[in-house]
């Protein structure tokens, strides 16, 4: 026979709890066990019972089993990855060369405005055009500054035309260069 314990509410019985004074919190008094028989004709939820037991043929799975991994066939050859020659995506192709009369003559045209360094920048070598545009500009505005003083009216024609000689030079001379590296 099994006794089932009620569950006790210490607070449910007021008659048991310690008198109240001014200060002092009320406290439940102890608990006392009440036991009761389980009716077997009520179906308690309270009641705790066994799980059922599992079907006599009933057999739990095996555990998995592990096996050490197979060797790899030929596992004393070194196995080299294989590899493509190296290819290009393309066929190289030669650039076409340039002129050195349209060099020259990009020079001399533009040079009668003051555009210095085109013939080198078409003769693809840029670091030279910009060093003769720049350079001819900044020499054209020291000789703006020193016309007040009358030194830049002698100065400014020298250096264009110190620039008319050397830019088309530099741009024979660069075109020689890229059409012996065109190949």
């Amino acid at each position: 026979m099994s006794y089932d314990q009620e569950p006790h509410d210490p607070y449910a019985d007021t008659a048991r709890l310690s008198p109240a004074t001014p200060g002092v919190p009320r406290t439940p008094a102890a608990p006392t066990a009440q036991w009761r028989e389980p009716d077997p004709t009520k179906h308690d939820l309270e009641a705790v019972s066994a799980p059922p037991a599992p079907p006599q043929h009933y057999h739990p799975p095996a555990p998995p089993s592990y096996s050490p991994p197979a060797p790899a066939p030929h596992a004393y050859q070194q196995v080299q990855p294989y590899q493509q020659p190296f290819q290009q995506p393309y066929p190289p192709r030669a650039r076409p060369l340039k002129s050195t009369s349209a060099a020259v003559m990009l020079e001399l045209i533009l040079g009668l405005f003051g555009l210095f360094g085109v013939g080198a920048l078409y003769a693809e070598r840029t670091g030279l055009g910009v060093t003769l545009m720049v350079s001819y500009w900044l020499l054209f505005w020291v000789n703006v500054a020193l016309a007040f003083v009358l030194i830049g009216l002698v100065t400014g024609p020298i250096t264009w035309l110190f620039y008319m000689i050397l830019s088309p030079v530099l741009a024979a001379r660069a075109v020689d260069q890229n059409n012996a590296t065109a190949y």
